[in-house]
């Protein structure tokens, strides 16, 4: 029988949901992050489509979406996680 080799990951993703091998979200609230900051950033491509109270409705709605995501898997998730989401939030 041939010898299978197993490659390891340091993070692993499931539904949308990143978790490194010590079992934080710290990959999980970078990406959300980052998809939240792409997202509103590409609104700036269609200004004269969207009044300015559009824009802000669309921006919250993308960004609460992404914050409110999966996020039962954030309890206990250190400071730093939580100011990072905190951030994104007050866009």
């Amino acid at each position: 029988m041939p010898s299978v080799t197993v490659k390891t990951s340091d993070c692993v993703q499931s539904l949308g949901v990143s978790i490194d091998c010590t079992l934080s979200v710290n990959q999980h609230v970078n990406n959300v992050c980052k998809s939240a900051y792409y997202h509103v950033k590409a609104l700036r491509h269609i200004p004269k489509l969207l009044t300015d109270d559009e824009a802000k409705t669309v921006a919250c709605a993308m960004v609460a979406a992404r914050l409110d995501y999966c996020n039962a898997v954030l309890i206990g998730s250190s400071t730093s996680n939580i100011d990072k989401l905190q951030r994104v939030q007050i866009l």
